[in-house]
C-alpha cells in the first residue's frame, strides 16, 4: 500500500482542562485590645469572620492568593443597652503550586469561613481564633485537533453525528463599584454601621464588538446603630437596590459564541461620607467569571480500522463535551428560631444563608434533587430592652423537573448547583420565638460528557499488512451481541459490505447467522 494515498482530515475542538482544583485552609488569629473611646466589653452577642479575596496572580507555575479576612464583633456594655461594633482586617496570602502549560489562566478563588470563636480576656480585650478555607480553581481553554474525516488505505470510519466548541474563551474580572447612597429622610442619623451585605441578581448578557456587556442590580442590606428622635438606642435598616452594566474584554467572541457568567459579590462595605450623617458611600467588588462557547455540528470520527494493514487509533484527550444546560427552580426552608427568655420586642436585623450544597438525580421522580443547610440569624431585643442575636439552621431540598431529552442520560451528567436567598421573612410567637421563613431561588448546572472519545490520530502500517486465508470468500457469524461494527472490525472487512451481504440495518439480530465477505 502506498502511504501517500492515505488521507486525514481534522477539526478543531476545544475544551477547559483544570490544572488545579483544591481546597486550602489558613487560620485567623488576632488579639482585640479596644481603642480607648470604645466602652468596656460586658456580653459579646456575635463574632463574625468575613473573606475576600483581594488579588490573585500567575508566574512561573506559581499561584499567588491575596486575601483579606474582616473581623467584626458586636457586643454591649454594662448597664447599656446600645449595641457596639469593632471591627479588625487581618492579611492573608496563600501561594499554591500549578502543574502543567498555563496559557491564559482563569483563577477561581471562593473563601469562606470554617469557625470563628470568641474569647473575653477582660473587659478590653478579646482573643479571636478561626479559619478560612478557600476553594481554588485554576484552568485553561484548550484546542486540540480531532479526526473528522480519512482516506485511503482501505482505511473504514465509524462517525457520529457530534455538537461540539469549536472555539472557546475564557474571562475573569474584579469589576469595583463605589456608590453614593441617601438615607430615608425619616431615618436617624447613622452612628455605628453593624452589618452591610450585597446579593446580586444577574441579568441581560450581551456580545458587542469583541466584548461582552452584562447587567444586573446590586441589592445592598444596610444595619445601623443610631439614636432614635426620643433619645433611646435603637437599630435601623435601609435597602437600596443599584443597577450595573460593565462591559467585559473577551477577545475574539461575536455572535455566534454563547456567553455562561457567573457574577459574585467579593466584599460590600458602607461608611458615612465625610462629615455628613445621611449619605453613604459604598464600594461592592464583583467577581466576574465565565465562558463564552461556539458551538457547530458535524461529523467526528470515533473509530477506525483498515481492511488491508495494522492500524492505531490514538483517543483525544478532550473528548467531545456537549452543552451546559441550566435548570432553575425555587424552594422554601423554614425554621423556629429561639431567641430569649423574656420575649422578643423587636427584630432589627434577619437574614439567611445557604451551605452545604449538594446535589443527585432521582430516577423515580425523573427529578435532580439539590439539598442543602439555611443558616438563619437574628440582631433584635427582648421585652425589656436587651439585645440579642440568635441564630440557627434548618435543612431544605429543592426538586428540579430533569428535561425530556436529558432523560435517559440525566444520571451520568455533572451537576453544579448554587442557592441563593431571595427574601427572608418572619413573625414573632409569643414564646419568645422567631418563625422564619427564606424564599430561595435554585440553580442547577448540567453539562455532560459527550457522547464518547473522538479520535486524534490514526497511524496505517503498510510494512504490516493483514493476512486473509484465501481459501474461503465468506465466513458464518452469530453476533452473539455485538454490532456489525464491531463483527466488520474483527473480521477486517466493510461493515456496509456485511449490511448489504445480510439485508440489514444499523442493528443486527442475535439469533441470526450472518454471511461475512472476506474479498476485498
Amino acid at each position: 500500500m502506498n502511504s501517500k494515498e492515505f488521507r486525514l482530515e481534522r477539526e478543531a475542538v476545544w475544551s477547559q482542562e483544570t490544572l488545579l482544583d483544591c481546597c486550602c485552609e489558613q487560620s485567623v488569629e488576632r488579639d482585640f485590645v479596644l481603642p480607648d473611646y470604645y466602652p468596656d466589653i460586658f456580653r459579646v452577642l456575635k463574632c463574625t469572620l468575613l473573606p475576600s479575596v483581594t488579588s490573585v496572580s500567575v508566574s512561573g507555575g506559581k499561584l499567588t492568593i491575596d486575601s483579606e479576612a474582616l473581623i467584626r464583633v458586636l457586643y454591649v456594655s454594662e448597664n447599656d443597652k446600645r449595641i457596639n461594633c469593632i471591627e479588625q482586617t487581618a492579611a492573608l496570602s496563600k501561594t499554591l503550586e500549578v502543574k502543567g502549560e498555563m496559557n491564559d489562566p482563569t483563577v477561581s478563588a471562593l473563601p469562606s469561613c470554617d469557625y470563628v470563636n470568641c474569647r473575653v480576656v477582660n473587659r478590653r480585650r478579646l482573643d479571636i481564633r478561626g479559619a478560612v478555607s478557600t476553594a481554588v480553581k485554576v484552568s485553561c481553554c484548550k484546542e486540540e485537533k480531532v479526526i473528522s474525516d480519512a482516506s485511503g488505505g482501505g482505511i473504514q470510519l465509524k462517525k457520529q453525528l457530534s455538537t461540539y466548541p469549536a472555539k472557546m474563551i475564557a474571562f475573569s474580572k474584579r469589576i469595583t463599584m463605589i456608590e453614593e447612597l441617601e438615607l430615608s429622610p425619616s431615618k436617624p442619623s447613622v452612628g455605628t454601621v453593624l452589618r452591610c451585605g450585597c446579593s446580586v441578581t444577574q441579568g441581560e448578557c450581551r456580545v458587542i464588538a469583541g466584548k461582552l456587556m452584562t447587567k444586573g442590580e446590586a441589592d445592598i442590606t444596610f444595619v445601623y446603630g443610631c439614636v432614635s428622635e426620643a433619645g433611646e438606642d435603637t437599630v435601623e435598616t435601609m435597602r437600596f437596590s443599584v443597577p450595573f452594566s460593565q462591559m467585559i474584554d473577551a477577545p475574539g467572541i461575536d455572535e455566534s459564541f454563547t456567553p455562561e457568567l457567573t457574577i459574585r459579590v467579593s466584599s460590600c462595605t458602607a461608611a458615612p461620607k465625610g462629615d455628613s450623617a445621611s449619605q453613604l458611600e459604598c464600594e461592592i467588588v464583583l467577581s466576574v467569571e465565565g465562558t463564552a462557547v461556539k458551538l457547530v455540528t458535524g461529523e467526528l470520527v470515533r473509530d477506525a480500522y483498515s481492511t488491508l494493514c495494522e492500524c492505531e487509533t490514538e483517543p483525544s484527550s478532550c473528548g467531545c463535551t456537549a452543552r451546559t444546560v441550566k435548570l432553575e427552580g425555587t424552594a422554601r426552608c423554614e425554621h423556629t428560631l429561639r431567641c430569649t427568655d423574656e420575649g422578643v420586642s423587636s427584630v432589627y436585623d434577619c437574614k439567611a444563608e445557604c451551605k452545604a450544597l449538594s446535589a443527585g438525580f432521582d430516577p423515580d421522580k425523573n427529578s435532580f434533587i439539590i439539598s442543602g443547610t439555611a443558616l438563619f440569624c437574628a440582631l433584635g431585643a427582648d421585652t425589656s430592652g436587651e439585645p440579642f442575636f440568635a441564630e440557627g439552621q434548618a435543612s431544605f431540598e429543592g426538586e428540579l423537573k430533569a428535561p425530556e431529552e436529558l432523560k435517559d442520560r440525566a444520571g451520568e451528567m455533572k451537576l453544579s448547583p448554587s442557592a441563593e436567598v431571595r427574601s427572608c421573612s418572619y413573625y414573632i410567637t409569643d414564646k419568645g420565638s422567631l418563625e422564619m421563613t427564606a424564599e430561595l431561588n435554585l440553580s442547577l448546572s448540567l453539562r455532560g460528557e459527550g457522547e464518547g472519545q473522538v479520535l486524534r490520530d490514526i497511524k496505517l502500517y503498510a510494512d504490516k499488512p493483514k493476512l486473509r486465508d484465501r481459501r474461503f470468500a465468506v465466513k458464518l457469524c452469530r453476533p452473539g451481541g455485538e454490532d456489525i461494527w464491531e463483527i466488520a472490525k474483527r473480521y477486517s472487512c466493510s461493515a456496509a459490505a456485511i449490511a448489504e451481504e445480510n439485508e440489514l440495518s444499523e442493528e443486527t439480530d442475535n439469533n441470526k447467522m450472518l454471511l461475512i465477505p472476506l474479498t476485498d
